[in-house]
């Protein structure tokens, strides 16, 4: 009974997953629509200024999990990256740019993984990725705040809003620190970016959470903030 419950919860994973990716493979019309460049400006203030932050992703781990009729699926990515902007002083003056390599998907089970990347599920090859660009920032505390931005998922762009504890490693505040930590828990609705599959037996109601390490990196050039925000490769 446990093994059976376990293969099914697998398989509504992939079923979740198979309308769960994101953005075009040309990475300079990318970079210009979705991120922008007065992101890629406040990305280069910030490092200048001491308060740009680089996702240390072997220290770091996004996850998500979906109730359904035989329990609750999980998986998560082993693959992303991304940079924040960090002046705890200016409110909504913080950035945030994450990007996932969507064929990085693990349900923890290698055959399944090869059905999820492939083209009759998630087309890892043509949506080789999924991508937040935030769009304001403002401080609720001196360890919380409120992020939003623009979440992009199987071709949809949606406004998403996240609330976030953010610390040094110790749970104090953050802006002195060479190493911060950064934890989201949020929920998204999958049928507003087109998941609508399997509708009856699985909840509309996904929980995405991130546990992210950064390091602090001073002066970053324009090559290297682009290095970090695709895993397409520009020409």
């Amino acid at each position: 009974m446990k093994i059976v419950k376990h293969m099914t919860g697998l398989l509504l994973t992939i079923m979740l997953l198979i309308n769960a990716n994101t953005l075009h493979a040309d990475a300079r019309q990318q970079f210009s629509q979705k991120i922008g460049h007065s992101v890629l400006a406040s990305m280069l203030k910030a490092s200048r200024s001491e308060c740009y932050y680089q996702i240390q992703s072997k220290a770091s781990e996004v996850w998500f999990s979906v109730d359904s009729i035989a329990g609750t699926a999980k998986g998560k990515f082993i693959q992303f990256k991304g940079g924040i902007a960090l002046q705890p002083d200016a409110a909504n003056n913080g950035q945030v740019v994450f990007v996932i390599k969507s064929d990085s998907v693990s349900t923890s089970n290698i055959a399944i993984d090869k059905v999820v990347r492939s083209k009759s599920y998630m087309d890892v090859k043509r949506y080789p990725e999924i991508q937040f660009v935030s769009s304001g920032f403002s401080w609720l505390s001196e360890t919380r705040g409120h992020l939003k931005g623009k979440l992009t998922l199987h071709g949809v762009t949606n406004e998403v809003a996240f609330n976030v504890e953010l610390s040094d490693l110790n749970g104090n505040r953050a802006d002195k620190s060479e190493t911060i930590l950064i934890k989201i828990v949020t929920t998204l609705s999958r049928s507003k970016f087109g998941m609508k599959l399997m509708s009856k037996v699985v909840n509309d109601t996904i929980e995405l959470g991130m546990t992210i390490r950064a390091k602090k990196q001073r002066n970053i050039s324009k090559d290297q903030f682009v290095a970090i925000s695709s895993y397409a490769g520009f020409r």
